[in-house]
């Protein structure tokens, strides 16, 4: 009994090991099996290939490992790039071009890419859309397994840290292509496989047109496309903020020197928009009409906005101890009026008779003024403020839509504030993001790129069409501020070829019935937060920034500069002051130092204007520059350093020059002190120094007792407050008389002298004497 039990455990073990090898030699092949389509044909990676309409089942399986947007390490990312199809017609192929780049440490083998999809599947709403987009998973049964191979290829090795480009071509006569019967987007998955890395799939999307089909013609859908032509890119002109701080205008023209500036490389875009702008008529274009006067060939102007994009919601904020116009902002700077005569003055359109901006605006030269959002929200306050300012109309590029719209409407709604109705132009959020070259979130890794985003944008505006077909409706969209040209005539090109849109103007929508009632629109208006937290303190340091570099120039005018610019050649007020430069060689200005000094508060108000735009970049050199621009005003009066001096006596002069660069008279003191109790300084008096002249004036310094100090010597203006840089003299006094040492050698002097006299007097003579 005790042998057989062994020998029972021994069969039962060598039965359970035969299963599982069978088990084993088996899954691979239904594996290898399941990996080949039986009607698919591939390519090498370098070739384009083309595939029949279905696969096997394992083909259209997926995978749990999905790819963000994020570039990851140990992961394969796939990019969608330029020349990839966005629709498919009764009579095109399709062609799909894709990068797939290796961020492994490991070299990834052979593999293929394979693009899936479903030509009957339909979706219903933007929210499903977006999840597709995301990657996600079990959204929908029918989008867990698509059934069909729309194309395929072989793609080679890739080393870590490599990429490969490969090219899918499917042409029109291929049977997968007669599939596609119903119209609207369709999701792509590009699936990549490799026996040495995980399957990657990125959901993307194509749009089925109507052309070919024979379906119910209904409404096209408008859509607005606006576009703020307004910069982010200005700068601020060192050569002409010099010029303006060190050369006289002989004409007020001529102190107008353009202080902010664009880069070279943004009028090169603006060259290249100009273009784009003038092939795309359907482009509807919201001037800044500062930015618009840069234009060597300005665009057409379909609205005004306000001037530099200023921040209207920001400046409805109050702030703790922050004024606007202390930093130099007023209303009369950014209102809609203000906007009328920038335009005008740089389209060169007579202003006519009219004096309400109301009547004016209906003439046909002056276009409406709207204001755009720049980064706060339009709270319920910042609306009133606009109405305040002149500005009926806004547009808004947040808080304005649903988050979760059962189908998308007119982008228009009338809100009341305590001013007057507001028409707030909300723009659509989704369009608007991808025709900002932006992708709709971090996870839709196939909107990394922007061929990616303009598929997306195709397949939303078809999806759009579909909610609601037999509703007339107008969608704004929002290209941005600074719409790439190449990016903007590629997009612009693909839209006007979608035969389920309409381009429609800005007055269309003006015109369009609200679909959100006045009781909503006023509700959504309540709920929109006021500036607040960081972005709110943000603005305030700006602010008192601006304020306090302002009331510097102020201050430069009254306690610097000198009454005597009021004559017409400013001349030294003390005797013993030396003239040493060459004066005001420039040309007699027509101009008082008051028109001077008006000037250079308007261009640092200029600044300040840019300071509050829809780009921190900006906004921080402007600031920087403004308050940059008031010590260089400064500085202009300088210190030359003094040579050393040894003195001698009781008392000695040390000379002191005084340049001024500025182009006007200033007067000036002086504030000198010893680091030592040797030395004590004084000065009294003012200084004036002609423009663009040097001046020497002496500083007394008095000797207490020998030894060596230093002097430091200060300006000052009218009210004795220290301004610019300082400068140091060393001074040494040897042997003096009226300290220790002097009075040993006096007593020396008179021990010696008694001593003589008693030797002269008690000495014995020589008898020859």
């Amino acid at each position: 009994m005790a042998a057989t039990i062994p020998s029972a455990v021994g069969r039962f073990a060598l039965i359970l090991l035969v299963a599982v090898l069978i088990v084993a030699e088996a899954n691979p092949a239904s594996a290898s099996a399941a990996e080949q389509s039986p009607s698919a044909s591939s390519s090498s990676a370098s070739l384009s290939s083309s595939s029949s309409s279905t696969s096997s089942s394992d083909s259209t399986s997926r995978t749990s490992t999905t790819q963000t947007s994020t570039t990851q390490s140990n992961t394969v990312n796939l990019l969608i790039e330029s020349g990839t199809s966005f629709v498919i017609t009764h009579n095109s192929g399709y062609k799909a071009t894709v990068t797939i780049r290796n961020n492994t440490n490991q070299r990834v083998e052979a593999g293929t890419l394979e693009v899936l999809t479903n030509s009957r599947y339909s979706f219903d709403s933007s929210l499903l859309m977006q999840e597709w987009a995301d990657n996600a998973e079990g959204i929908d049964p029918r989008l867990d397994h698509l059934p069909t191979v729309l194309g395929s290829t072989t793609v080679g090795a890739i080393d870590a840290g490599k990429s490969s480009t490969v090219t899918i071509t499917v042409p029109a006569n291929d049977g997968v292509m007669s599939l596609f019967t119903t119209w609207g987007p369709k999701p792509l998955d590009f699936k990549y496989s490799s026996r040495s890395a995980d399957t990657v799939h990125m959901h993307s999307f194509v749009t089925r047109t109507q052309s070919g089909l024979n379906i119910e013609a209904t409404p096209k859908l408008g859509v607005v496309m606006a576009m703020p032509l307004t910069s982010s890119q200005w700068k601020v002109g060192d050569s002409s903020v010099k010029r303006l701080l060190t050369q006289r205008p002989s004409t007020a023209s001529e102190s107008k020197l353009g202080i902010t500036t664009l880069s070279s490389d943004a009028k090169t875009e603006q060259t290249l928009l100009s273009s784009v702008l003038q092939r795309h008529t359907n482009i509807q274009t919201i001037s800044d009409p500062d930015y618009l006067s840069s234009f060597t060939d300005q665009p057409r102007t379909t609205a005004i906005m306000q001037p530099e994009g200023f921040d209207i919601a920001a400046a409805s904020v109050d702030y703790d101890g922050a004024d606007w116009q202390s930093a130099g902002i007023t209303p009369d700077s950014w209102n809609a009026e203000r906007s009328l005569e920038l335009y005008r003055s740089a389209t060169g359109t007579d202003a006519g008779q009219a004096n309400d901006l109301a009547a004016v605006q209906t003439t046909q030269a002056d276009p409406a003024a709207i204001a755009w959002q720049s980064k706060a929200s339009w709270s319920l306050k910042a609306l009133t403020l606009a109405k305040q300012q002149g500005y009926g109309t806004v547009v808004a590029e947040s808080d304005y839509e649903p988050d979760t719209p059962s189908a998308v409407h007119t982008s228009k709604m009338v809100v009341n504030t305590e001013a007057g109705a507001v028409t707030v132009l909300n723009t659509q959020r989704e369009l608007s993001t991808l025709a900002q070259d932006t992708a709709t979130s971090h996870t839709a890794s196939a909107e990394n790129t922007f061929t990616g985003r303009i598929s997306r944008f195709i397949a939303q505006s078809a999806l759009y069409q579909t909610e609601a077909p037999y509703e007339d409706r107008e969608l704004l969209v929002s290209l941005g501020s600074s719409p790439d040209s190449e990016h903007l005539e590629t997009l612009m090109t693909a839209l006007e070829s979608c035969s389920w849109l309409k381009f429609d103007s800005l007055s269309t929508l003006m015109k369009a019935k609200t679909y959100v009632g006045t009781d909503e629109a006023n509700a959504r208006a309540a709920k929109v937060a006021q500036l607040s937290g960081q972005d709110a303190q943000t603005v305030e340091d700006a602010l008192r920034t601006l304020t306090s570099s302002r009331e510097m120039i102020m201050r430069f005018e009254s306690n610097v500069l000198d009454d005597a610019n009021r004559s017409e050649q400013p001349k030294p007020s003390a005797s013993t002051t030396t003239l040493i430069g060459g004066g005001d060689a420039q040309p007699k200005s027509t101009l008082t130092a008051k028109q001077w000094m008006n000037q250079i508060l308007a261009a640092h108000d200029e600044m300040a204007l840019k300071a509050f735009s829809p780009s921190s970049v900006q906004n921080t050199i402007m600031t920087r520059g403004a308050r940059q621009m008031a010590y260089q005003l400064y500085s202009g009066v300088s210190l030359a350093q003094p040579d050393a001096i040894n003195i001698v006596s009781q008392s000695a002069k040390m000379p002191i020059t005084i340049a001024n660069n500025h182009p006007y008279a200033v007067r000036v003191r002086f504030a000198s002190a010893s680091d030592s109790g040797l030395f004590s300084t004084t000065h009294d008096g003012e200084v004036s120094v002609p423009p663009n002249s040097e001046v020497q004036d002496t500083v007394t310094v008095q000797v207490l007792q020998s030894g060596t100090a230093n002097i430091h010597i200060t300006l000052q203006d009218h009210e004795g407050n220290s301004f610019g840089a300082g400068v140091d003299a060393r001074v040494t006094s040897v042997l003096q008389i009226n300290d220790r040492s002097g009075y040993v050698i006096l007593a020396l002097a008179a021990v010696l002298g008694v001593v003589g006299l008693w030797r002269q007097f008690h000495r014995v003579k020589d008898p020859d004497e």
